[in-house]
């Protein structure tokens, strides 16, 4: 029994198999109707820059298209469509090369789809589409329009004056579509009501807004300009509404003062600058001192020369010699004076020598090959003396 039960329960299953699989069969060969419709939305379709969008369109009743021809046009150039089908391919031309490679159709003609897919969405995309399909006996057309939310520039803000004790704050922006909105709020975020807005086209149909706004000054109350096509689409900028003119009082009065200050700091470094130098002059003045008398002393104890017991420095100076210095010899660096008994050292830039490339130096009028002799040789620092030589 339960066997008979199952054997039914088959062929009831495989005769519906068979029906479904008939029905398709004559579905898919129905021929086309002589009268058709088209489907596409009432509204408009909304997409985005560089994204990928698709119009709808579809036949009524549902049948094969593949043999009609289809023809995706603006409503403005029906002789250059953005997509032909025709013969059962898609057609390279005519067309419009600005959609060449970015169009497709993807619903699925077999079953009465003839929707157009547009990559790389441009702004010149923008606009009235026309979906038409035609056979030998009959043809239908139907509108789509493509809208696109492109999102403009920050806003620029300026202040001028307004008069009355008010300053006009200016909010502008270009680049949107499609129209956007634009709100002023104060620091509290409280929506200032404001019907002064203006909206201009460029030759791409994108959008450019600005309003302006009557307002008490303010150093501390910021205003907002708020442009948006939604919350997830919009730009906001803020300034303070300060008297015009406000800011270069505090600029020359900042400026006043950093000049002021730099001032004073250029006073004190030059003072410390010549504090340093007055030290270095006394310390440099001290070390010469010393070294002098360092030497008067280490001649002192010196043992005389050729075995001769001097017992006292001044019995040295019983040979002094009157060394007189002979201008002929000196370098170009070197000046004499006419008596012959000071020479002074003269920077190069500032003398007619300046070739001679020997070690600065002056001979003495006097030459000795024997006995012992003395001369003292007075030598004074630049810093000090300026460099001066005297010979004694």
């Amino acid at each position: 029994m339960e066997t008979n039960r199952r054997i039914t329960r088959s062929g009831v299953l495989l005769r519906v198999l068979i029906l479904a699989a008939f029905t398709v069969t004559i579905t898919a060969q129905k021929p086309a109707p002589e009268v058709f419709t088209l489907t596409v939305p009432n509204g408009p379709i909304l997409t985005r820059l560089n994204a990928s969008v698709t119009l709808p369109c579809e036949l009524s009743p549902i049948f094969n298209v593949e043999p009609l021809e289809v023809r995706w046009y603006r409503s403005e150039n029906s002789n250059r469509p953005a997509l032909l089908y025709k013969d059962h391919k898609i057609q390279e031309a005519p067309v419009d090369p600005r959609y060449r490679g970015r169009v497709s159709l993807t619903g699925g003609l077999e079953r009465g789809n003839v929707s157009l897919t547009l990559e790389r969405v441009t702004v010149e995309d923008r606009g009235e589409y026309v979906c038409h399909v035609s056979n030998e006996r009959w043809y239908e057309k139907a509108n789509v329009y493509l809208s696109m939310n492109v999102t403009g520039s920050a806003p620029v803000l300026s202040v001028a004056s307004g008069g009355g004790g008010q300053v006009n704050v200016t909010c502008s922006s270009e680049g949107w579509s499609p129209q956007p909105k634009l709100t002023w709020r104060n620091k509290e975020e409280t929506e200032i009501k404001n019907e002064q807005v203006l909206f201009t086209s460029d030759s791409q149909g994108l959008l450019s807004v600005s309003s302006w706004l009557l307002y008490p000054p303010s150093d501390s109350d910021w205003l907002s300009c708020t442009i948006s096509l939604s919350e997830e689409e919009k730009r906001e900028s803020r300034v303070l509404p300060h008297k015009p003119g406000a800011w270069k009082e505090a600029f020359i009065v900042t400026l006043v003062l950093s000049l002021l200050l730099l001032s004073a700091l250029s006073t004190v470094v030059c003072i410390l600058l010549k504090h340093r130098d007055q030290m270095k002059r006394e310390q440099s003045k001290s070390e010469t001192k010393k070294l002098f008398k360092g030497t008067e002393n280490s001649l002192e104890k010196q043992p005389v020369k050729e075995g001769k017991n001097l017992q006292d420095w001044h019995q040295v100076k019983g040979f002094k010699e009157n060394i007189t210095m002979d201008e002929n010899t000196a370098h170009g660096t070197i000046r004499v004076t006419q008596d012959g008994k000071t020479a002074q050292y003269i920077k190069e830039k500032e003398t007619m020598k300046s070739s001679d490339q020997r070690h600065p130096h002056v001979l003495a009028n006097q030459s000795f090959r024997s006995e012992q002799h003395y001369w003292e040789v007075k030598v004074r620092d630049e810093t000090v003396d300026k460099a001066v030589g005297d010979c004694g």
